[in-house]
């Protein structure tokens, strides 16, 4: 069967959809795209199941209420519980979170490596070298690199200018974009298909290979032959609701890789029935939490102009925290802003000088993740106090960079500071605050641990290679598996990680 790309309205006149292929993949996204780029090449028939719709490049919108509603899981209102409430944002659509996200690219430090390979036994399957081999082959074919000086925009410069005057370390952010065009509309979708994420680099590229890609269809279970996954059973249906369409059913007849992500993986092998004997499944939810720091500058900032995020700062990495620039669409930087009525609306007139600067938080928590009331999902997560204590000096230091660069005054955000600060001395009564996540405005990205490696299927839920202890021909390729965060963005090692279990299996 020649490739494509199918969804609810192409089949929605049959009661049942079959097909075969040597592979099935669950999710298109940064673990699913590249396994299926991986084992198409190599000369393997692979069908793709996702449950977000594919959006052509022409049909996206520049308002934050249309990419919500095609491209973000739950409308972007997905949150995990705890003493606060906390959005953990991911994509549902062809392309998954790499279609909404910031573009940003780093590789694995090596002493997380180490970790891994001393207490999860990653270093077999995993060894350092085989890493960046693999990385340098995405770096070629997903054209990472600096963001160029062009399109960096007032937001960048400006936290660069801070950084240097507080003479901490930054650099220009290594992003996967060819001929970015400065847009700052990663998080809507890329306007122009220059961002390269999965949905415009290796979902085509396997489609040309042929592969099929089966789109708003929520995979439901999988199926055995033989003590062995032999299939994808699925529902059509549109993500935001409507009658349900036909189902899907999907025989694998070499294996069945799973790269759902860390919230939706393990809720489809529990449903499977599989993964669970370590107690472990669902468990060991790990994330990036990060909060902002809004200032306002005399000088023109101008957020809807450069790359969203194309500076930061890993300075403080070894104190797990890290430094970004993110442009944020005027509808999400109003809901930060201070004041109501007329405030508010010479607030939202002076939206073109406010800079945006985030804290990303390499937690120590760990979550979990369940299924919830009729057909959800239940997300726990509670940052630490140390949590929160890092998070705390984070802002303070990306507070101390912004008026370094020039910032005339801050809009933290905080509950208990002032709603505007103009000097570091306003900034007295952080340290005093409670450590209590309900202070702070918070989102969770870059999630882990829910699936995760190791030798002993007593204390793992798969293999170093992916593969699901208890049940062959079972394999988990995306960020599940990692028994730690890291403390940079994943996106480049769920790829590089996927690249290998997917070249195993097309020599297996």
């Amino acid at each position: 069967m020649s490739g494509a790309i199918l969804q609810l309205q192409d089949v929605c006149e049959r009661r049942e959809v079959t097909d075969s292929a040597d592979v099935v993949i669950v999710g298109t996204g940064a673990a699913g795209a590249t396994a299926a780029r991986v084992l198409t090449e190599a000369g393997l028939d692979v069908i793709l199941v996702e449950e977000g719709e594919h959006v052509p490049t022409a049909e996206l919108r520049s308002d934050m209420l249309a990419s919500f509603r095609r491209l973000w899981r739950d409308m972007g209102f997905q949150v995990a519980e705890g003493r606060a409430f906390t959005p953990i944002l991911q994509g549902r659509c062809v392309g998954g979170t790499t279609a909404i996200n910031g573009a940003i690219i780093h590789r694995l430090p090596e002493v997380i490596h180490q970790l891994w390979c001393r207490d999860h036994g990653a270093g077999d399957f995993l060894p350092y070298a085989k890493l960046q081999r693999v990385y340098d082959q995405l770096d070629e074919e997903l054209a990472v690199g600096a963001a160029p000086e062009a399109i960096l925009g007032g937001n960048n410069r400006l936290m660069r200018a801070g950084i240097e005057a507080c003479g901490w370390q930054g650099n220009l952010i290594r992003r996967n974009v060819r001929g970015c065009e400065g847009t700052s509309h990663c998080n809507q979708g890329c306007p122009n298909a220059r961002r390269q994420s999965m949905n415009n680099s290796y979902v085509p590229r396997a489609v040309a290979s042929g592969a099929r890609v089966y789109a708003t269809c929520r995979a439901e279970g999988l199926l055995r032959e033989r003590g062995r996954a032999a299939g994808v059973v699925g529902r059509f249906r549109l993500p935001l609701g409507g009658p349900p369409g036909p189902r899907l059913r999907v025989h694998a007849r070499r294996a069945v890789i799973v790269a759902a992500s860390a919230i939706q993986t393990p809720l489809l092998l529990a449903r499977a029935g599989v993964g669970g004997s370590s107690g472990l499944l669902g468990q060991r939810l790990q994330a990036h939490p990060g909060g902002a720091i809004m200032g306002l500058f005399d000088e023109p900032v101008r957020p809807w102009f450069g790359a969203t995020q194309g500076y930061e700062s890993t300075h403080f990495w070894p104190e797990r925290m890290k430094f970004e620039a993110v442009s944020m669409p005027l509808e999400l930087g109003a809901a930060r802003l201070p004041g109501i009525g007329p405030a508010l609306m010479r607030q939202l007139g002076a939206y073109g000088h406010v800079a945006t600067w985030g804290v990303q938080v390499r937690a120590r928590a760990h979550g979990s993740v369940r299924p919830g009331l009729f057909g959800g999902t239940s997300i726990r997560y509670d940052m630490t106090d140390e949590d929160v204590r890092t998070l705390k000096l984070g802002l303070r230091r990306v507070s101390e960079a912004m008026f370094a660069a020039g910032a005339r005054e801050l809009l933290p955000g905080i509950h208990g500071l002032p709603e505007r600060i103009t000097s570091l001395d306003g900034l007295a009564a952080l340290e005093s605050l409670p450590d209590d996540p309900r202070r702070f405005h918070c989102i969770a990205a870059h999630l882990f641990g829910t699936a995760v490696m190791g030798t002993d299927p007593r204390g793992s839920v798969v293999a170093p290679d992916g593969s699901v202890h208890g049940l062959p021909g079972l394999y988990v390729a995306d960020s599940s598996p990692f028994p730690t965060n890291f403390g940079v963005n994943p996106q480049h090692t769920i790829c590089a990680y996927a690249w290998l279990v997917a070249e195993r299996l097309a020599g297996g």
